[in-house]
């Protein structure tokens, strides 16, 4: 089991990596560089001597995260992203989680200025994420929850995100008072009726950002927390569900799979959110590949943060 991940190192070696592929590899001057990453001019200039020094920079880059710059450098260039960051996928899924949401807290936080509006998603990454979020208050701001509530006890809570984002922002904090499934598709039709849940809905639709991420088939968490069960999984399987977002599962071209437990689900649609300016993927993981290639291929997202093994899947490279 992976412990004791040193965050500081890895992140002084992404910084290595993506300065030493910027220099030498696209040619970028160091200003430029300085520019793109945020830093000062002599602290790239410092950072490419010692590279060159320790033998990082020979022929060609020696280093791990280099990688994961080439991989960045092919999604945005396959799919007109605005961001991307793309980490080593760790042994562990738990671990992967943890560590994609703290790596995506610093970019959330470029997100936030005052007025802004967050829409946020559920899930463990998305936990980890508001959790590694400094504390800073940003004015007039107001965070909203795109799912409903777990109906059962659960390890997830699926508004712990948004508490959590909402607290460290000193921000408003709107909830969908709902269940995510609903008993019957009658049950759901008259929840989505109410104007409680009508009104949050609207705010959701209307966010600045919108703070997703996705569930595969092989580890979807509405399967882990028995919110949907074996027998429907399998079904929507056979009708080729390739994986969940927002509580709905999706085909391969990233619509919604004409099921009965589709039409139980009480959260914002996907479609709700294709009006929002910046839509934020944080999720990894090999088996979420197809659903995050269904999604880009679509247009549907404007960032992603995510790992190794997907990124591979994504772009069908060897790894």
């Amino acid at each position: 089991m992976q412990k004791n991940w040193d965050q500081k190192k890895f992140e002084r070696e992404q910084l290595v990596a993506r300065v030493c592929w910027y220099y030498h590899i696209l040619g970028m001057t160091q200003q430029e560089i300085a520019k793109k990453l945020d830093v000062g001019r002599v602290r790239v200039n410092r950072l490419l001597a010692e590279a060159r020094r320790d033998g990082t920079v020979k022929v060609s880059i020696d280093l791990k995260l280099v990688e994961c710059v080439e991989l960045e450098q092919k999604l945005i260039a396959r799919y007109g992203l605005t961001h991307v960051e793309v980490i080593p996928a760790p042994d562990e899924n738990e671990l992967l989680r943890e560590i994609l949401g703290r790596c995506s807290a610093d970019y959330v936080k470029t997100l936030l200025h005052d007025g802004v509006s967050i829409g946020v998603a559920w899930g463990k990454t998305l936990r980890a994420m508001a959790t590694a979020l400094r504390s800073s208050e940003v004015p007039n701001s107001s965070v909203v929850s795109l799912l409903g509530s777990m109906s059962r006890r659960s390890s997830v809570n699926t508004f712990e995100a948004t508490t959590t984002m909402a607290q460290k922002m000193l921000a408003e904090c709107y909830y969908l008072a709902s269940p995510i499934i609903a008993d019957t598709e009658e049950s759901a039709a008259i929840i989505n009726s109410q104007r409680i849940v009508r009104e949050v809905y609207e705010q959701a639709r209307h966010v600045d950002v919108a703070l997703l991420s996705v569930g595969g088939m092989e580890t979807a968490t509405l399967r882990e927390m028995k919110i949907v069960d074996e027998d429907t999984f399998r079904d929507l399987s056979k009708r080729g569900s390739i994986g969940n977002l927002l509580g709905y599962f999706v085909g391969p071209k990233a619509e919604i799979i004409d099921h009965e437990f589709n039409r139980r689900v009480t959260c914002v649609r996907p479609c709700d959110l294709e009006n929002v300016a910046h839509r934020v993927m944080i999720s990894g993981g090999r088996t979420k590949g197809p659903i995050l290639k269904a999604l880009l291929e679509r247009g549907y997202l404007h960032a992603l943060i995510t790992d190794t093994g997907a990124a591979v899947e994504i772009l069908g490279v060897e790894k």
